[in-house]
């Protein structure tokens, strides 16, 4: 297939997240320089929904757009935006080594300070591994190694064009070296064919082994385009494979699969990779980058609320009892006080004045808060940059 490349000049290119992305990525901004990627994956969630805009999706993997003006929007944006954690970059092949824009945005990342948060399938991010150190002294910087699974012939299968696995794992192990705290990301996890103890617990195993300190692990959706190129995919693997996963999904009005496997399939594969990540000494979330300050305390009590959410959907708990955590982590995130400050004033009656927090919610917070004092200390003693880079951001890189 013929690739091609369209370049334009971007009216905007920093995406300012409505909500923290918690508890998985973190990020509260995202900027990428190329719409498009050659490689193609089946599965790719990109295919669809507002990413391609306008565009044909089947042209997905054929036309590369480019942000020539990537890097010039980058830095006027970021220079009126408070600091935090931006997802940032696409270093996919050949965009990347023809244009090397990902490049100089880490450039003005590192200028700027901004925590940086990538997720890669591409091993060509090695070839920036100086100046990914360089911005994780400076500020933080997280990386997440993307693979489904480590088996040659689902690769082969639907993702034939990606780069290869061990490369990956290798590029893993050397941001481990430098640094950098880094995890796998086992997003999607194939349905009947990826989804065994075997397959789930080499990934977890090898993620131990090349450096990895986390492993965030999540189910495949099904829509449009992509749904239509994965069912073809796994009929070439598995002529039985398509209706195995029509009676686990289940249809909608028009016939087309449902978007989202069942709640009880993700729960127990959300469990299955939290007590491997615990067998084999990993963490089963990505630590969150919180910057020193007044308000760190509300975005560790907002991570701990986060968490709570997600070990409640793993047990199966009320779809209502996960929304309350939901809303009173978006709550405690955006307070533009110290929660801190607000119980120590109004000891009983402070946090129950504030929007979503109900009863239940505000005894754990009050828990959670008398914990924070030794919990900071644990962690900004505990957190050092050869493990994970600086936690708080309590000082700057000196030119």
């Amino acid at each position: 297939m013929k690739l091609t490349f369209e370049e334009y000049q971007a009216r905007q290119v920093v995406h300012e997240h409505k909500r923290v992305d918690g508890p998985w990525f973190w990020t509260r901004y995202s900027a990428h320089p190329y719409v498009g990627c050659r490689s193609g994956c089946t599965f790719c969630y990109l295919r669809g929904g507002r990413y391609l805009g306008k565009r044909d999706p089947d042209t997905f993997d054929t036309l590369i757009q480019v942000k020539t003006n990537v890097v010039e929007r980058l830095r006027a944006e970021l220079s009126r935006l408070e600091r935090d954690v931006l997802a940032c970059g696409d270093w996919q092949q050949p965009a990347e080594d023809r244009y090397r824009l990902s490049r100089q945005m880490l450039e003005v990342a590192h200028e700027l300070s901004f925590p940086v948060f990538i997720v890669e399938r591409s091993p060509l991010l090695e070839r920036d591994l100086d100046l990914l150190t360089a911005l994780n002294r400076r500020s933080w910087v997280a990386v997440v190694i993307s693979f489904s699974n480590l088996s040659p012939r689902l690769k082969a299968a639907f993702e034939p064009r990606s780069p290869g696995l061990q490369r990956r794992l290798q590029c893993m192990e050397r941001l481990a070296s430098a640094g950098i705290l880094v995890g796998a990301s086992l997003m999607p996890i194939i349905p009947f064919v990826g989804d065994d103890l075997s397959h789930l617990d080499e990934a977890v195993r090898m993620t131990a082994a090349h450096g990895g300190r986390f492993v965030l692990g999540a189910g495949m959706s099904m829509e449009g385009a992509q749904a239509a190129l994965t069912w073809a995919a796994a009929g070439r693997l598995d002529p039985a494979l398509p209706g195995r996963w029509r009676r686990m999904y289940g249809e909608e009005p028009d016939g087309t699969p449902r978007s989202s496997a069942p709640r009880e399939y993700k729960a127990r594969l959300g469990q299955q990779v939290r007590e491997l990540c615990e067998r084999h000494g990993l963490l089963a979330r990505m630590p969150r980058y919180i910057a020193e300050g007044p308000l760190a305390v509300n975005k560790w009590v907002a991570e701990q609320l986060f968490l709570k959410c997600w070990e409640l959907d793993l047990e199966l708990a009320s779809p209502s009892r996960v929304w309350a955590y939901r809303k009173a982590a978006w709550t405690v995130d955006a307070l533009p006080r110290s929660i801190a400050e607000l119980h120590r004033r109004q000891p009983g009656t402070g946090l129950r004045q504030l929007p979503e927090i109900g009863d239940a919610v505000a005894r754990d917070i009050e828990r959670w808060l008398t914990e924070w004092p030794l919990k900071r200390q644990g962690r900004v003693r505990a957190v050092t940059p050869s493990a994970f880079g600086p936690l708080f951001d309590s000082s700057e890189e000196k030119p």
